[in-house]
């Protein structure tokens, strides 16, 4: 750690020596964020920032260590890129935002990290308090009064693990230290530090912490004979299943249940996935379709979970033993939140998993036949029937899943963000490598193109190929997306499923009025432009090649075309054209 970086001291620290002078807060910070891993600093400056811009040009002439600064056009792109680094790298990215109006237009990046479960750490300044110009960094500008706001951190604070203000310089590096550890205690989120313009100028001298003191508390494991008794309920039942979510966020869980699933006789389905959790391939994973074989299985293993069925769709068995094994399994951060459950268990799935796995097999494994039959079954039951073929070369969600599936290979990350096309795609897809696949864990759209990002910077070598639904792009800021990915090298192909609107809202509506007025009329205040162009939205802010297809006849050149440019270090974004979800024209009178 270069301890020189970013000088220029207001006052002393006791015992200083005059002639060395200290760094300041904000370097201190950015030195220490080095030392402890985080690798990038996704940020979009302002006025609160002079110390960090200084710290940035002395870090680098004197060849110091600090995060990479990657700079963002829009907030959106900066929390979600962290948040898609964070779900490969397993380790806490840093955002760097701008008082009251820069944290506010994190948006709903910060539900999706919270919900998301992935380590982050934000770092707001606050307006200066002195008025005098007596201390480095007063206020200097109108906006320090304006946006002076009473409870900034209140802003996102629900969603936060953790929020605090640096108050005192020597203390930035502890401070830091604290919000890393909390971030990445499981279940992992984010934390939000603030600090006024006037202690980032302040020189910072401190000891250095010893990292090894301050370590994420170990996931916990479950007694032995808990293991003993979940490990017999599942032998003993005749029809198991285990629904999941999140599990294959240590990619290694996703294995082990495989194993464990082959081993038993255990059906596995997996409910709006954030990670590959069990291969898509293995032979007893029975999909993606959220309550499925709920109201058949005699045991229910809820396993990394938020939302296991839909309580008004179906229920459990009367006799069914229900069992929840979670790194969260009380959803405190939820509002009201139930599924029944006779054993709880909040601890590490995969520690759990390995328990499970490290016991003996009975003897002539007692009903294993049994329950391999019931799962052929269900997966014959459950299979998804193909879709008409359009007629005029006309496309559809299952052509054009079928046509992705076409481009995937041993480098492939998948980064989902189409929701109504969920279970098709999965079903389509069937991606089995862990570590292939990510999709948001939240419900705050726009995630998907700037998380891309991150998972490239991540991981390099990967070839990043983003599923994106029409409305999900444009809430993503293409603008500052695609500049972003242009500039620090981390190209991703983009296909956009446009059926030329938003189709949640009509599908929501539906299922809530199945034959009201607006399936009558088919008006739904939904649809968009047919003339907009949404892939040159990319190609204006950075270059990123665009392409447009409406046939299923040229949907896979056009697919493969634009992957070679990617191959070749340039984004491409194919805007699909596929069938149109309501005829409403906006703005036209009622026909």
């Amino acid at each position: 750690m270069n301890d020189s970086s970013g000088a220029r001291p207001t006052r002393k620290a006791a015992g200083a020596d005059d002639a060395t002078p200290q760094p300041t807060a904000a370097a201190r910070l950015l030195t220490e964020a080095a030392r402890l891993g985080i690798d990038c600093i996704f940020t979009n400056l302002g006025s609160d920032h002079p110390a960090f811009i200084e710290a940035f040009n002395a870090i680098e002439a004197n060849g110091g260590a600090m995060p990479r600064i990657v700079v963002c056009p829009h907030e959106m792109t900066a929390l979600s890129a962290a948040h898609g680094h964070a779900m490969k790298s397993r380790r806490p990215q840093m955002v760097l935002v701008h008082v009251d109006v820069g944290t506010q237009n994190l948006g709903s990046s910060i539900h999706n990290a919270a919900r998301g479960r992935v380590p982050a750490v934000i770092v707001a300044g606050l307006s200066p308090v002195t008025v005098s110009g007596e201390r480095t960094g007063a206020r200097t500008e109108f906006i320090h009064y304006t946006q002076d706001s009473t409870r900034q951190h209140e802003i996102g604070g629900q969603y936060m693990k953790w929020s605090y203000e640096v108050r005192a310089a020597e203390m930035v590096d502890q401070v830091l230290l604290r919000s890393v550890q909390i971030a990445a205690t499981v279940p992992e989120g984010p934390v939000y530090l603030t600090g006024a313009r006037e202690v980032w100028e302040e020189p910072a001298a401190a000891p250095a912490q010893s990292l090894a003191h301050w370590n994420a508390v170990a996931p916990a494991v479950i007694p032995a004979a808990d293991v003993r008794e979940l490990s017999d309920a599942l032998w003993s039942s005749r029809k198991p299943l285990v629904i999941t979510t999140y599990l294959g966020r240590q990619p290694r869980a996703a294995e082990v249940l495989a194993e464990l699933s082959r081993r038993i006789g255990i059906a596995v389905c997996e409910v709006n996935p954030q990670y590959v959790n069990c291969p898509g391939d293995h032979e007893h994973h029975v999909g993606y379709r959220r309550n499925s074989l709920v109201d058949e299985a005699d045991l229910i293993l809820m396993l990394d979970v938020d939302v296991p069925w839909i309580v008004s769709k179906v229920a459990p068995r009367s006799d069914a033993r229900l069992f929840h094994l979670d790194c969260d399994a009380l959803k405190a951060g939820m509002g009201f939140w139930h599924f029944p459950a006779e054993r709880t268990w909040q601890a590490g799935s995969l520690a759990v998993l390995e328990q499970l796995l490290a016991l003996p097999t009975p003897a002539k494994e007692p009903g294993r036949a049994e329950r391999v039959q019931w799962i052929a079954a269900a997966r014959e039951k459950l299979a998804l029937p193909d879709l008409p073929v359009p007629a005029d070369d006309a496309i559809n969600v299952q052509q054009l899943s079928e046509a992705i599936s076409r481009l995937v290979n041993d480098k492939t990350v998948i980064v989902f963000e189409s929701p109504t096309a969920t279970e098709r795609v999965l079903h389509t897809l069937r991606m089995s490598r862990p570590g292939s696949y990510y999709a948001n864990g939240g419900s705050g759209l726009g995630w998907s193109i700037n998380a891309a990002i991150g998972l490239k910077l991540a991981d390099p070598q990967a070839e990043v190929v983003t599923l994106v639904g029409d409305g999900s792009y444009v809430f993503g800021v293409p603008s500052s997306t695609y500049w972003v990915a242009e500039t620090y090298g981390a190209p991703q192909l983009t296909i956009i499923f446009n059926n030329g609107g938003w189709h949640a809202p009509k599908v929501s509506t539906l299922l809530v009025h199945p034959q009201g007025a607006a399936k009558t009329s088919d008006r739904y205040w939904i649809t968009t432009s047919a003339r907009a162009r949404l892939a040159d939205i990319a190609a204006a802010a950075a270059g990123a090649a665009a392409f447009r297809v409406s046939h299923a006849s040229e949907l896979d050149a056009t697919l493969q075309q634009a992957l070679l440019t990617v191959r070749g270090g340039r984004s491409a974004v194919v805007e699909v054209m596929t069938l149109p979800i309501s005829r409403q024209v906006l703005g036209a009178a009622p026909a």
